[in-house]
């Protein structure tokens, strides 16, 4: 076995083992998300022009306009580089977002982002609940693949809820619990950035704390049953979600997306 060869083992079997602690031991605390995330230093080129990554807001943004009004006081949860509020402020959907990271390296990017294309925000480092928000204060809540990160999943969507005004909305997607070995594998193989400290859901247990937490779910879907990039592929997959049965793709597809309403008092 060449040198070269053995270090390139030695790294995925010290891969494999890390993923292994992420996806079997807890709890973990908002601080290590925070931690994880501020050292995954690649994460806007991982994402570029990844046709997955980006689906999840195209996506999100074909299921609710016609929905969502115009100029909303936005709450952007764990936003990462700010690409999510990006997106919906581009179209008019955002007067006003606040970002709100565990990772301050995260949250300067996300900073970043917004002032250059000219979007007011206010920016948020949160190591833990409750957030620093009062009750009712949001219009809009954006919670990108998010929910699989935090310990305390009924606390978090609480938590969400509580800030949100009566009648308003939530976007939340997250991955199929299906796909956990994929993305696992992924990691291992250095193909893609690791998911940190984390736990898939089924969509059983989302149910659940959304009813919990008084959420209704107006309109839901799953997407990405190939999660490649190449225009052959998306073509392909595209199809597929217009065809395959939604109990088909319910099942095998990558990404759930929900669009939540709070009740009205």
């Amino acid at each position: 076995m060449s040198q070269q060869h053995g270090l390139s083992l030695r790294g995925s079997l010290s891969r494999a083992a890390q993923e292994w602690r992420y996806i079997t031991q807890g709890p973990w605390s908002l601080h290590d998300v925070g931690q994880f995330w501020s050292s995954v230093t690649d994460y806007d080129d991982v994402n570029e022009g990844t046709y997955s990554y980006y689906r999840r807001f195209t996506n999100s943004l074909e299921l609710a306009g016609d929905l969502i009004g115009r100029d909303n006081l936005t709450l952007d949860i764990q936003t990462r580089t700010g690409y999510g509020s990006a997106a919906w402020a581009e179209r008019g959907f955002v007067r006003k977002a606040h970002l709100v990271d565990f990772s301050e390296r995260m949250l300067a990017i996300a900073s970043s982002r917004l002032t250059e294309i000219g979007v007011e925000f206010e920016a948020h480092v949160v190591r833990d609940f409750p957030l620093p928000f009062a009750d009712n204060t949001f219009d809009l809540v954006l919670s990108y693949e998010t929910i699989e990160h935090i310990w305390e999943r009924a606390t978090f969507m609480n938590e969400l809820a509580r800030v949100l005004k009566p009648g308003q909305w939530m976007i939340l997607t997250c991955p199929n619990v299906l796909w956990e070995p994929a993305h696992w594998l992924s990691a291992i193989l250095n193909i893609h950035h690791s998911e940190g400290p984390h736990r898939f859901l089924g969509r059983g247990s989302l149910l659940s704390l959304f009813r919990s937490s008084d959420l209704q779910i107006i309109r839901e879907n799953s997407t990405i049953i190939l999660p490649f990039s190449s225009s052959v592929s998306v073509s392909i997959d595209r199809f597929l979600e217009r065809n395959l049965p939604e109990s088909v793709r319910r099942l095998i597809a990558l990404r759930r997306s929900f669009v939540l309403r709070k009740r009205d008092l």
